[in-house]
């Protein structure tokens, strides 16, 4: 093949390679169930939110754009949690330490579940290999949104505001 027409498939391939790391997770498809313990301890399942919108979080506390994007996600959750929004944050505990989980969840204030995946289970169902990875899931359970990368405030509200 000449250059010009591999130059002409690089477009072409990396649509193809941005599919196949999402794993399948398209908008409109069911959202993996799971369970993972919290901080204390209790377990908690994503399918038991069916009906509430729900915003999953994959992170690591020595993830710099986490650490960024937390207290954003503080400050949705402060002002949509009343009104049902769950926020899932999952900590990719098999490459992280406990103690700063801790230390990064108690100097945060967050008051938003921090679930445990300690051998990296969900975060390869979710094919969740860069941090933060968030899953905007509606209230019938399916993929709103995968967002790769940090998010403010304004825009998870804007999400958040079109979900069905």
């Amino acid at each position: 093949m000449g250059r010009r027409v591999w130059l002409s498939l690089v477009p072409v391939l990396a649509l193809l390679l941005a599919a196949c790391t999402m794993g399948g997770l398209r908008k409109g498809e069911v959202a993996p169930d799971f369970a993972l313990e919290d901080l204390s301890g209790k377990q908690v399942r994503l399918s038991d939110f069916r009906g509430r919108p729900v915003l999953v979080n994959f992170w690591a506390s020595w993830c710099a754009p986490c650490q960024e994007e937390m207290p954003e996600l503080q400050a949705v959750y402060s002002a949509q949690g009343d009104d049902g929004l769950v926020i899932l944050a999952v900590n990719t505990l098999y490459q992280d330490k406990m103690s700063d989980v801790r230390a990064m969840a108690s100097s945060l204030e967050l008051t938003f579940p921090i679930l445990l995946d300690g051998e990296g289970t969900v975060s390869s169902l979710y094919r969740a290999s860069s941090f933060p990875t968030s899953v905007f899931v509606d209230r019938e359970g399916q993929i709103y949104l995968v967002q790769v990368g940090s998010m403010n405030r304004r825009f998870m509200e804007s999400v958040l505001h079109e979900l069905p």
